[in-house]
């Protein structure tokens, strides 16, 4: 197995999932616990609308997807932040509309050479440079911001009113928050697919607060699973000939019901 890693194709594969991982988890507690979990899978679905619309455009899809999920993102941002929606809402309905406009051009474009099956599931062996570049520009994107906001954003996260009345610019903040998080949906879409890159960004904090007893704790944790569980998947994925992203996912559920299941036991001990 460790033979994989002479390949060009798989070492790309590592260093993405590397840094998607780190990506995923690195907004996971401030969304999860913020009860914003649900704005992934909202943008996954944009973004399948992006890309197709990318794809009838350009060559590099990811530029016209890009920009076009995180003016999506804002907007379901301003719609839930000025109490025009309930925030759940703002996110279904956009996400169920444009996934519905990207049906309407994959089914209507002409020329359009890629299966519908590869965007929702993807594949993280066909990667380019470009993808690789990006990726590795998503992270550090989002470590920066992570780094620089940490206080204010877990102020946000746990008391968003005294936030307010520490006079902190939680709309800003949160606007950036949500810009990134598009970025990072957009770039993992195309590896991860559709279907299942909010699973990346739930599950790492999910699993951490089964025994973390601090929101620091909870995050550095999330890391360091996030990071584990997707190097396990890409090696096994490969020579099963199973998609990565199903994979990894399927072992965060099973890590997560076994961190479930020892809390218990732990907890009647």
């Amino acid at each position: 197995m460790l033979d994989l890693l002479s390949y060009d194709f798989f070492q790309n594969a590592l260093i993405i999932g590397v840094t998607l991982a780190l990506s995923a988890a690195l907004l996971s507690p401030f969304l999860v616990l913020n009860q914003q979990a649900m704005i992934a899978d909202g943008l996954a679905h944009v973004s399948f609308a992006g890309l197709a619309l990318g794809i009838l455009l350009l060559n590099q899809p990811l530029w016209i997807a890009i920009p076009f999920v995180i003016v999506v993102s804002l907007l379901i941002k301003y719609l839930a932040a000025n109490n025009h929606m309930n925030g759940d809402a703002a996110i279904g309905l956009v996400a169920a509309v444009s996934f519905a406009i990207g049906l309407i051009i994959i089914k209507r474009g002409e020329g359009f050479n890629v299966s519908i099956e590869s965007m929702l599931v993807g594949n993280i062996f066909t990667v380019t440079m470009t993808d690789v570049i990006l990726s590795s520009i998503t992270a550090l994107l989002i470590l920066v911001f992570i780094l620089f906001s940490y206080r204010k954003l877990f102020l946000m996260t746990y008391d968003f009113n005294y936030a307010k009345f520490s006079k902190i610019n939680v709309n800003l903040l949160g606007y950036l928050l949500s810009a990134l998080t598009a970025f990072f949906i957009v770039v993992g879409v195309r590896m991860i697919g559709t279907l299942l890159i909010s699973a990346f960004v739930i599950f790492p904090s999910i699993i951490a607060s089964q025994f973390s007893k601090s929101f620091k704790m909870t995050l550095f944790a999330g890391i360091a699973i996030s990071l584990l569980i997707t190097m396990t998947g890409i090696f096994l994925a490969h020579p099963l000939q199973i998609p990565v992203g199903s994979t990894i996912v399927v072992i965060d559920a099973v890590v997560l019901l076994l961190s479930i299941v020892f809390k218990n036991i732990r907890r009647r001990a």
